[in-house]
């Protein structure tokens, strides 16, 4: 045999040994598992204002101004669990409107929200949840002038 072929003989025998052999390392193969959690989310779009308007202290009749809606989103199919008004959950909050000197006694009247949300994304059109609000007949016959509020919380819950 000559050197040539002898030459390329062991180099045949040598990649063929290289690449058989590496066949006797075992490899292994496995799945990963990729996740991430949405939480459910409700957010207030509106909160706008509940204006019971000027009181006339003359005829002092019942106030009871135009409903307002609340507007909310929520995640896709999460409906709230929870919707106060003043800390109350049962439909009706009664509240005192107060110039520093004289309160004037108001409730306000909703029915708890169960419709769940299309998503919190722009163009997805917002839940409403009405509220009503009153005054009773003659409750600000004798109280002071002036302008009348209160701060009151509402709060919704996924």
């Amino acid at each position: 045999m000559t050197p040539i072929k002898l030459a390329r003989r062991l180099a045949v025998a040598t990649a063929a040994v290289t690449l058989f052999g590496s066949a006797a390392f075992a490899g292994d193969n496995q799945n990963m598992t990729v996740q991430a959690k949405v939480i459910g989310t409700c957010k207030f779009v509106t909160v706008p204002l509940l204006d019971f308007g000027t009181l006339n202290q003359v005829t002092a009749p019942a106030v009871n101004p135009p409903a307002v809606d609340v507007t909310y989103r929520c995640t896709k199919n999460t409906a709230p669990s929870g919707f106060t008004v003043g800390g109350s959950n049962t439909g009706s909050f009664t509240g005192s409107l107060s110039n520093g000197i004289d309160p004037i006694a108001y409730s306000i009247t909703w029915t708890a929200p169960v419709t769940a949300g299309l998503g919190l994304g722009t163009g997805v059109t917002p839940v409403n949840v009405a509220l009503t609000g009153s005054i009773a007949a003659t409750i600000y016959q004798n109280v002071s002038a002036g302008t009348y509020t209160q701060l009151v919380a509402i709060v919704i819950a996924p």
